[in-house]
């Protein structure tokens, strides 16, 4: 499908960001992160998202953009057959296909269409049949990255890899916080990937052997579901979490660790040798809470997330400076995201916001 003209109010727009921009040194990262998109079939989301593909078009003709990140949450959220949320995903990849800088996706808790498999309006356990495999969303949506001489995936149509940014020193890691286990009985999906996160231990070992193994100083991590608890007000499981921490902490460090878990789903036993090379995390970046909030979290780590992109009724939340952005279709407001302009030299990390919202500064 063919990009929708590049709006008047959304050339507007794009020319004040341009003009906010710091300027990008020569080893500088600078990224787009666009999440919470819940994309579906209507001219007021064809709208928008034409308009985010021209204006990051327009804007890496002179300030270069090295990727674009879709955050997760990426299609549906309404009541859809698995075929309905496919062809929404083909949609959005046919959008993507014509951004001129690579597109990375990450996988959300609705992109799997699970929701609609749950045996009540209200219960969180789901069945078979609504649901769209891994493999599939790979296919569609997440195949194209492995097209970048940068991107390398976690093989296997995994949803998960690193982009590398040499010119930065940086390496961006991007992980699949609703990775958990297809397991079945009686037709009801043990965990579903829309109330339930986590990384098996082939994602862990995979971090630990592939993405942070002779990694560069700086590495940065994108998921869809925010690091730190603090960004939340549920108390969601996560499984696997805490090893996700200490396998960063040991990162840092450069240290050598070994991580056993016997968990009968969730299990694990991983070596990681770092070398005894310290490294940088100058942030961990998510979305999934729909709002602007940033905080250092428990291991001193800064961990930010962007608000949603998609429209009101996807659901709009309160950020850090305590106020509930509207998204109007066809105007300035009609979406949000941000431009991250990470300086190693400087030690700075910006988020330039395009559309509803406030741009924000973060030292390192």
């Amino acid at each position: 499908m063919k990009l929708l003209p590049f709006a008047d109010y959304a050339k507007k727009e794009t020319l004040r960001v341009k003009g906010e921009l710091p300027k990008k040194g020569a080893h500088d990262l600078r990224f787009a992160f666009i999440t919470d998109l819940h994309y579906k079939f209507n001219e007021e989301m064809q709208a928008s998202v034409s308009n985010t593909i021209h204006a990051i078009n327009t804007l890496n003709k002179e300030e270069k953009i090295d990727f674009l990140c879709l955050g997760g949450d990426n299609v549906g959220n309404y009541p859809a057959s698995p075929e309905e949320h496919v062809e929404m995903m083909r949609e959005l990849a046919s959008f993507l296909a014509q951004c001129d800088v690579p597109v990375i996706c990450v996988q959300g808790n609705h992109d799997d269409n699970s929701i609609h498999g749950r045996i009540s309006p209200y219960s969180c356990i789901c069945r078979t049949g609504a649901n769209v495999p891994d493999d599939v969303q790979y296919d569609v949506l997440f195949a194209d990255s492995e097209k970048c001489e940068h991107y390398h995936g976690g093989g296997n149509k995994a949803l998960y890899g690193y982009f590398d940014a040499p010119a930065a020193n940086t390496r961006v890691v991007f992980l699949n916080s609703s990775g958990v286990p297809y397991i079945v009985e009686n037709g009801i999906m043990i965990y579903n990937q829309q109330w339930d996160f986590g990384y098996t231990e082939a994602q862990l070992s995979w971090l630990c052997n592939t993405a942070l193994k002779d990694a560069p100083e700086n590495v940065i991590f994108i998921q869809h579901r925010p690091f730190a608890r603090k960004h939340e007000e549920t108390n969601e499981t996560i499984y696997n979490a805490d090893v996700l921490d200490k396998i960063t902490q040991a990162f840092v460090r450069g240290a050598k660790a070994q991580f056993i878990n016997a968990h009968e789903d969730f299990g694990y036993s991983i070596f990681a040798d770092f070398g005894g090379k310290a490294h940088r995390v100058p942030v961990r970046i998510a979305g999934h809470c729909h709002a602007d909030r940033a905080c250092v979290d428990d291991m001193g780590l800064l961990s930010v997330t962007t608000m949603l992109a998609g429209r009101n009724n996807s659901g709009l939340a309160v950020g850090d400076d305590g106020e509930k952005y509207s998204h109007e279709p066809f105007s300035a407001t009609e979406t949000s995201f941000d431009i991250f302009t990470f300086s190693p030299e400087h030690n700075t990390l910006v988020a330039t916001r395009y559309g509803a919202g406030k741009s924000r500064k973060f030292d390192i």
